[in-house]
C-alpha cells in the first residue's frame, strides 16, 4: 500500500501520526537554542607565553622559533603563524577542519612539555587556548561608579558576577579592572649601597621570611598534635622588620631602612575608561548550546534588579550585545519568512479561487517547518542565521509538492472521479515526480558535506534545514495532503465549487494563450534557442561588472577603531590622542558608548595576547564604540565610520584604523585586503613593505592602509662584556637579573589577605631607574664583597629594536593590510595585483608576495563552491536519469540550470549586490529548485507518450496541462523568497543575496522552462513542426 492510499483508507492513524509530529515538534522548538551562528570551533590552537621587558627580536630567538618546530610536528596541522612582540610570543596552529580540538591542544601541550625546561627561566609558563564560538562574550558591560576601579572590582565579583553565574545557560561572569593591587618594595640605591647590601639580598630574605611550613605531628597525652611554624607576613609592619642583612658592627638591617613598602597600586602600561571615567569590564559568556537570547535577557533582568542594593551606585554601559543583535536578526528573518508564506498562500488562493484546496496547501507550511524542528533538535543544532535562513528560503518550496499534488487531484475532481478515488490517484501519478524534484533540491546540499573550511560549516547548517523541511514537504504531501482532500470534497456543495469554479473559466484562456505562444516557439525554434544563448552570454559579460566580495559586511550596531601612534610614544601622549577622538565621537547623536583601552595589558594577562583587537604596546589606542540600533539611525556603520573619518583631527605621524568585528566573528582576516612579503632580513622587508604602501596608496577606496613592521621602538641596549663580567667575578645571569630587578621590578614573594594572593614587587625607587645614568650606576656585588657598577661590566648605548615580527610557517613574514571603504574587495585586489606587477618581478632571490585576508578566503570559498556546484549538478543528473530511465532526458532538464543563473546575474545587478559566499550557496540551490519544473513537465509528456498520443500533441498538451503547476510552484517559491532578497533589515546582508539568486534565477529559469524547454525537448527527440500551425494544434 503507497503513502497516499495509506493515508486515504487509514485516515485516523495518519491523522495521530501528523498530530505526533506536531506535539515532537513543538517540543523541539521550546528545547532549541538561539544564537547569532551554528556552535563552529574553528580549528586553531594559541600558544601564548610572556616573558617581561624583552624585546621582540630576543623573545623570536629563544622562544617563538622552537615552539613553532616543535608545534609543526602535531600531526594534521595546515598552517602555523606567529606575532612576536615586546613581552609576549603568540603562535597560532591552525588545523584542517574537522580535527577534534581537545586532542589537538593536548598533542601540543605534550609536545611543549618536552622543551619546557630549556625556556628562560623569566619566561611564563606556555598558555595553549583554543577559541570557540561559544566563548564569545553574550554581553559585555562597561561599568562606572563614584567608588575607586578596585573597589568596585570587588563589590562587582562579590555580589554580581555570583549571582550572574547562577543564570540557566551563563557559563562565567568575568570582572577586569586596570588598577591592580600590589605590595611595592621601593629601594633607596643610596641606603642599600651605605650598607654594602644588594638586590638579592633583599630578594632572598623577602622570599625566604615568608612562608609557613607543617613540621610533622607529636603525640602528647594521647593526642596527635600537629606542628606548624608560622612565618607568613600578616602585615606590612611584618615585611618592614624583615631582617635583610647586618651592619659591620653587628647590628641587624631591616626592609625599612632601605626601602619604603607602600600598599599601592600595580604600574600599568594600560589605561582605560568607559564613558571618560575609570571602571570596570563585566564579560559574561554562556555555555555551548545555551539559547543566547533567553541568556542575554536573563543578565540583563538580574542586573536591573540588583542596581538599587550595589554599593557606589554604578552605571552599566552595554558595550556589545549578542542577544540584542539576534532578537534583530531573527525578528527579521521570522518576519520574511512569514511575509513569504502569507504571499504565496494568497498566491494560491487567486489562482484556485477556492478556499478548501488553499487551506490544505497552507497546511504544508507549519506542519514541514514544526517537523524540521525534530531534526534540527535531533542533530544538535540551534535556531540561528543560517538554520532560520534555510527555513525562511524554504517556505515557499514548501508548498510546492503539496501544490503539484492538490493541482492533479483537482483534475482528477473536475473529471468526475469521488473523492477518495481522485486523492489517491492525483497523489499517486504525481508521487514519483515531486520525489525526484524534492530530492534534486536536496541532492545540491550534498556535495556541502565534504566541503571544507568556514565555507562548508556555515552551508551544512543552511543545507540541513532546507533539506530537513524539504523531506517533511514531501511526507505532508503524500500523507496529509491526499488525507485532507478526501475529507474537504465528500460534499456535494464541495463538489459543485470545483464543477463551477471560474479560475477554470479565466485559466482556459491563459492556457489557450500559452498554447499559441508555444506552438509559434516550436516553428521557429532557432530563434528561440538563439535567444536563450544570447542572454546567456550578455548575462556572463555583465559578471566582471558586479564585484567581489567573502561575506556581505554586516550592521553589527558598533564601531571598532584603532589609534596608531609612532612606536615609543608615551602611554600619557597616546592617551591624550585617544581622548580627542572621544570627544568627536562624544558629541555624535548615533553614539551611546564609547570604550577606550590604551596601551598593552599582555603583560598581565596572556590570554589577551590571542586576540586580534589587543594593543601591541603604549602607542596603541582601541576604542569599541556602542551605536544606536539599526532601525533607529538613517547611516549604516560603515557610513559612521566615514564621517568620524572625515571630523578626525589630522595629527602627523598618527594613524586609525577601524577593525572588523564581522570577520573576527568568522574566524577571517583582521583585514579584508592583506599583501603577504615573506623574506629573511627585517630592513630589507621593511623597505619593501614601504614601497608596497607608496605604490598602492592612491588606488581608490582603500583605507587605513599600514604595514605590520612599523619603526622599531628605542631602546637602551645592555652589551654584557663577558671578560670584564668574568674578572670581577660575575656571570651574564647575575648582571641581567640584578638589571631586570633595579628597573622592571622583580616579584620577591606573595603577601596573603584572606582569600587574596598580592604580589610583593622589589625594585629601585623612580630617581634611580628614570635615566642612562642612572641605569649605568646600577651597584652590583662580585664574589669578593665589592661594589661594583653596571658600566664597568658592559656596554651601554642606545638602538632600536622591532616592534612586531609576524612568522607564517616558520617563514618572516609582512603583512600590508588596508580596509575598504565604498568598492568591492575583487576589483581592488585587481587594481593592487596590476600596480604590483613590476614590483614583484624585482623582488631579491628568497622573497615572495601572497595575497591573504578576506580576499585568500574568498578565492578559496570560490573554489569549494565551485567544486560543489559541479558536483550537485552531476548528483541532480543522476537522480532524474534514475527517475526517467533514460540519459537524454535529463540534459534537456539541465538546461534551466544556465538559464537560471542569467535570472541570478541580472537579479544581483539589479539589486546592487555583489558575487559573495551567500550569492553562491543561493546559485547552488537554483541548481536544485530549477530543474523541479521541468521534471513534472516532461515526466507528463513521457506519461502522454507512453499513452500512445501523437508525439507533437504530447509536447503540446503536456506542457499546456502542466502550465497550472509550473506557474503556481515557481511563482510561490518566487514569491516566499522575494521578502527576504528585497530585505534591508538586520542581517539581510547575509539573507538577501541568497534570495536573489532563488528569486530572480527561478523567476527567469520559469519563462524558458515554459518555451525553451519543450524547444530543445522536440530537437533532442527529432520531432519535427513543419507543418501548418493549424495542424499542429
Amino acid at each position: 500500500m503507497k503513502l497516499p492510499e495509506f493515508s486515504v483508507r487509514r485516515k485516523v492513524t495518519a491523522s495521530m501520526m501528523a498530530a505526533i509530529l506536531v506535539v515532537l515538534g513543538a517540543i523541539s522548538f521550546t528545547r532549541l537554542g538561539l544564537d547569532f551562528f551554528p556552535d563552529l570551533e574553528f580549528p586553531t590552537v594559541s600558544v601564548i607565553t610572556t616573558y617581561s621587558g624583552a624585546s621582540s627580536e630576543d623573545i623570536e630567538n629563544v622562544l617563538t622559533r622552537p615552539l613553532e618546530q616543535l608545534v609543526s610536528s602535531v600531526n594534521r596541522v595546515k598552517k602555523v603563524m606567529s606575532q612576536t612582540s615586546e613581552g609576549v610570543s603568540v603562535i597560532s596552529v591552525e588545523f584542517e577542519w574537522g580535527t577534534n580540538l581537545d586532542f589537538a591542544a593536548q598533542d601540543i601541550r605534550d609536545q611543549i612539555g618536552l622543551y619546557e625546561q630549556y625556556l628562560p627561566e623569566e619566561a611564563g609558563e606556555p598558555l595553549v587556548m583554543k577559541f570557540s564560538f561559544s566563548a564569545f562574550p553574550v554581553i559585555f558591560y562597561g561599568i562606572t561608579s563614584d567608588l575607586p576601579a578596585m573597589r568596585l572590582k570587588t563589590i562587582i565579583e562579590d555580589e554580581v558576577a555570583p549571582r550572574l553565574e547562577r543564570i540557566d545557560g551563563v557559563a562565567s561572569a568575568r570582572v577586569f579592572a586596570m588598577d591592580e593591587r600590589e605590595i611595592l618594595v621601593d629601594v633607596d640605591k643610596a641606603a642599600l649601597e651605605s650598607r654594602g647590601l644588594t638586590l638579592d639580598q633583599v630578594t632572598m630574605a623577602l622570599r625566604s621570611e615568608n612562608l609557613n611550613l607543617p613540621a610533622g605531628n607529636i603525640v602528647e597525652r594521647h593526642a596527635e598534635v600537629l606542628v606548624r611554624t608560622m612565618g607568613e607576613f600578616t602585615g606590612l609592619d611584618d615585611i618592614r622588620r624583615t631582617v635583610v642583612g647586618m651592619t659591620a658592627t653587628g647590628e641587624p638591617v631591616y626592609v625599612s631602612d632601605v626601602a619604603e613598602v607602600k600598599d599601592t597600586l600595580k604600574e600599568m602600561r594600560y589605561a582605560s575608561r568607559i564613558q571618560g571615567q575609570n571602571g570596570v569590564y563585566l564579560i559574561v559568556s554562556k555555555r555551548s548550546g545555551a539559547n543566547t537570547q533567553i541568556a542575554s535577557k536573563a543578565v540583563k533582568r538580574e542586573i536591573r534588579a540588583l542596581l538599587g542594593s550595589i554599593p557606589g551606585n554604578p552605571a552599566f554601559h552595554v558595550a556589545m550585545d549578542q542577544g540584542d543583535m539576534i532578537e534583530q536578526v531573527t525578528t527579521n528573518t521570522v518576519r520574511n519568512a512569514w511575509v513569504g508564506g502569507l504571499l504565496a498562500v494568497v498566491l494560491i488562493f487567486l489562482f484556485l479561487r477556492n478556499w478548501r484546496p488553499t487551506f490544505v496547501i497552507s497546511l504544508a507550511i507549519p506542519l514541514s517547518v514544526i517537523t524540521t524542528f525534530i531534526a534540527l533538535y535531533a542533530a544538535g543544532y540551534t535556531l540561528n542565521l543560517l538554520t532560520l535562513g534555510g527555513l525562511a528560503l524554504g517556505i515557499g518550496m514548501l508548498v510546492d509538492n503539496a501544490i503539484v499534488v492538490i493541482e492533479n487531484v483537482f483534475r482528477h475532481l473536475e473529471e468526475g472521479e469521488g473523492p477518495d478515488q481522485a486523492s489517491i490517484a492525483g497523489a499517486g501519478e504525481v508521487g514519483m515526480a515531486i520525489t525526484a524534484s524534492t530530492l534534486t533540491t536536496i541532492a545540491v546540499f550534498f556535495p556541502m558535506i565534504f566541503a571544507s573550511g568556514i565555507t562548508g560549516k556555515m552551508t551544512q547548517a543552511l543545507g540541513l534545514s532546507i533539506t530537513f523541511s524539504l523531506l517533511a514537504s514531501l511526507f505532508v504531501a503524500l500523507t496529509v495532503v491526499p488525507l485532507s482532500t478526501s475529507l474537504l470534497f465528500r460534499t456535494k456543495k464541495s463538489l459543485r465549487s470545483i464543477a463551477k469554479a471560474p479560475e477554470e473559466r479565466q485559466f482556459a484562456k491563459a492556457r489557450a494563450l500559452y498554447r499559441t505562444w508555444l506552438e509559434k516557439a516550436l516553428h521557429h525554434r532557432r530563434w528561440v534557442l538563439g535567444g536563450a544563448v544570447l542572454a546567456l552570454v550578455v548575462s556572463l559579460a555583465i559578471v566582471p561588472f558586479l564585484g567581489t566580495e567573502f561575506m556581505p559586511s554586516q550592521d553589527m550596531d558598533m564601531i571598532m577603531l584603532k589609534v596608531r601612534l609612532p612606536v615609543g610614544t608615551a602611554l600619557e601622549e597616546t592617551d591624550r590622542v585617544v581622548g580627542l577622538v572621544e570627544n568627536v565621537m562624544s558629541a555624535m547623536p548615533e553614539i551611546t558608548m564609547i570604550s577606550a583601552q590604551v596601551g598593552s595589558q599582555v603583560e598581565q594577562d596572556a590570554g589577551d595576547a590571542a586576540s586580534s583587537f589587543t594593543n601591541t604596546g603604549t602607542h596603541e589606542g582601541l576604542l569599541w564604540v556602542g551605536l544606536v540600533k539599526r532601525d533607529k539611525r538613517k547611516e549604516s556603520d560603515k557610513q559612521l565610520l566615514e564621517r568620524i573619518r572625515r571630523k578626525l583631527p589630522n595629527l602627523r605621524d598618527v594613524k586609525f584604523e577601524a577593525l572588523d568585528m564581522n570577520q573576527q566573528m568568522l574566524g577571517g582576516a583582521a583585514a579584508p585586503v592583506d599583501i603577504k612579503l615573506f623574506g629573511k632580513d627585517l630592513p630589507t622587508l621593511k623597505d619593501k613593505a614601504d614601497q608596497i604602501v607608496r605604490l598602492i596608496s592612491g588606488i581608490e577606496g582603500l583605507r587605513d592602509l599600514t604595514h605590520t613592521l612599523v619603526a622599531g621602538k628605542p631602546e637602551v641596549q645592555i652589551h654584557i662584556d663577558r671578560e670584564r663580567a668574568a674578572r670581577l667575578g660575575l656571570s651574564v645571569y647575575q648582571v641581567a637579573n640584578t638589571v631586570q630587578t633595579a628597573t622592571l621590578g622583580r616579584v620577591a614573594t606573595r603577601y596573603r589577605e584572606g582569600s587574596d594572593e598580592i604580589d610583593v614587587r622589589l625594585r629601585f625607587k623612580e630617581q634611580y631607574r628614570d635615566s642612562m645614568d642612572e641605569i649605568r650606576s646600577i651597584p652590583l656585588r662580585t664574589a669578593s664583597g665589592q661594589t661594583v657598577y653596571l658600566e664597568q661590566a658592559a656596554d651601554i648605548s642606545t638602538g632600536e629594536g622591532p616592534i612586531m615580527i609576524n612568522r607564517e610557517n616558520q617563514a618572516r613574514r609582512v603583512s600590508v593590510t588596508a580596509n575598504i571603504a565604498g568598492r568591492d574587495l575583487g576589483s581592488v585586489v585587481r587594481e593592487i595585483k596590476s600596480r604590483l606587477a613590476g614590483f614583484e618581478k624585482g623582488l631579491p632571490p628568497g622573497y615572495f608576495l601572497e595575497y591573504g585576508g578576506s580576499y585568500e578566503q574568498m578565492q578559496e570559498a570560490f573554489l569549494i563552491l565551485a567544486g560543489a556546484f559541479a558536483l550537485a549538478i552531476l548528483l541532480v543528473y543522476m537522480i532524474m536519469a534514475s527517475q526517467f530511465e533514460h540519459f537524454t532526458h535529463p540534459f534537456i532538464i539541465m538546461f534551466t540550470v544556465p538559464l537560471g543563473i542569467v535570472g541570478v546575474i541580472f537579479g544581483l545587478l539589479i539589486t546592487g549586490r555583489t558575487v559573495s559566499l551567500a550569492a553562491g550557496v543561493g546559485v547552488i540551490m537554483l541548481a536544485g529548485i530549477a530543474v523541479n519544473n521541468g521534471i513534472v513537465m516532461i515526466d507528463y509528456i513521457n506519461q502522454l507518450i507512453k499513452k500512445g498520443i501523437d508525439r507533437k500533441q504530447a509536447i503540446l498538451d503536456g506542457a499546456t496541462t502542466r502550465l497550472r503547476a509550473v506557474l503556481l510552484t515557481a511563482l510561490t517559491t518566487v514569491l516566499g523568497t522575494l521578502p527576504m532578497a528585497l530585505s534591508r533589515s538586520s542581517g539581510s546582508e547575509f539573507r538577501a543575496p541568497m534570495g536573489v539568486a532563488i528569486a530572480f534565477g527561478l523567476a527567469a529559469t520559469t519563462v524558458l522552462t515554459l518555451f525553451v524547454l519543450p524547444v530543445i525537448y522536440s530537437v533532442v527527440n527529432k520531432i519535427r513542426f513543419k507543418e501548418k500551425k493549424g495542424t499542429a494544434a
